[in-house]
């Protein structure tokens, strides 16, 4: 379940990070090529964490976990050198979302590593 929420809220945040690049990529300080990049990149994680959801293994959920580690920690970076507070907290925020679902996964490896084979 936590990699099927945290699927679909790529996709969701991908989308629009894609579509608004044009409008958004002032407010972070980079080319809207590189934002809409960004984007896309994030959609096409969206379908990886999605198919690593139909048989989620340690393996998986570790994969996932330290990939929302890394982003949650680039977000946080991100958000020092953006151009406004509301850019700052809209970044903030994304990041404390993203170490939610690093959260999930700690959970949910515990739970996998207590079930009998």
């Amino acid at each position: 379940m936590s990699l099927r929420a945290d699927a679909l809220y790529c996709l969701l945040v991908g989308v629009v990070i894609a579509s608004t690049a044009p409008l958004t990529a002032p407010a972070v300080r980079l080319p809207a090529l590189v934002v809409g990049g960004i984007g896309v990149a994030v959609v096409l994680w969206s379908g990886v964490v999605w198919r690593l959801s139909l048989r989620p293994s340690m393996g998986s959920l570790r994969l996932v976990l330290l990939a929302n580690l890394l982003a949650a920690c680039v977000l946080a970076v991100a958000s020092a050198t953006a151009a406004s507070v509301l850019v700052l907290l809209t970044l903030a925020t994304v990041a404390a979302d993203v170490a939610g679902f690093a959260g999930s996964q700690i959970v949910a490896l515990k739970r996998l590593a207590h079930e009998p084979s």
